[in-house]
């Protein structure tokens, strides 16, 4: 599985609930989506850590001066238009190649599993990246992503 798929399957079992009113997912059920979030979120968070350290090393070194700086002129603005494109390539290119590396992470939910989740998930309508999901489709593809 890519770095890209891994980071996808954090978006939405962070969004999963472990109690919602009176229902709530069984002890062991719990603890199983609370390792899958932290696993998960291991690799977000190195995944991040390279993304700045990325930024770090393509920013040439007068950068961050050059855009700081009050009263630009012309030729500087058109400077640091160029290095700033410059930094947008090379940080996207960073981020596709890094994001197609291979990672293992091969946990995954029961049927039965499954059931728990949707009976404790079923009103629960998420928003992701900016997407609003309703519950069913929520759940769907929660299924599609996590379930052998």
């Amino acid at each position: 599985m890519t770095l890209n798929e891994v980071l996808i399957r954090h978006n939405f079992v962070t969004k999963l609930l472990l109690k919602d009113g009176s229902s709530e997912l069984t002890k062991e059920l719990k603890v199983k989506v609370m390792g899958m979030r932290i696993a998960l979120g291991k690799f977000r968070n190195q995944f991040d850590i390279d993304a700045q350290e990325a930024v770090k090393g393509f920013k040439p070194s007068n950068f961050d001066e050059l855009a700081q700086k009050a009263g630009r002129s012309v030729e500087e603005d058109a400077d640091l238009k160029a290095m700033t494109d410059k930094l947008n390539e090379e940080y996207n290119m960073f981020i596709t190649e890094k994001g197609n590396e291979l990672v293992t992470f091969d946990k995954k939910f029961t049927e039965e599993e499954f059931e728990n989740i949707m009976e404790v998930n079923a009103d629960n309508d998420v928003e992701i990246n900016g997407n609003k999901l309703n519950a069913a489709d929520f759940l769907e593809v929660i299924h599609g992503l996590f379930v052998a």
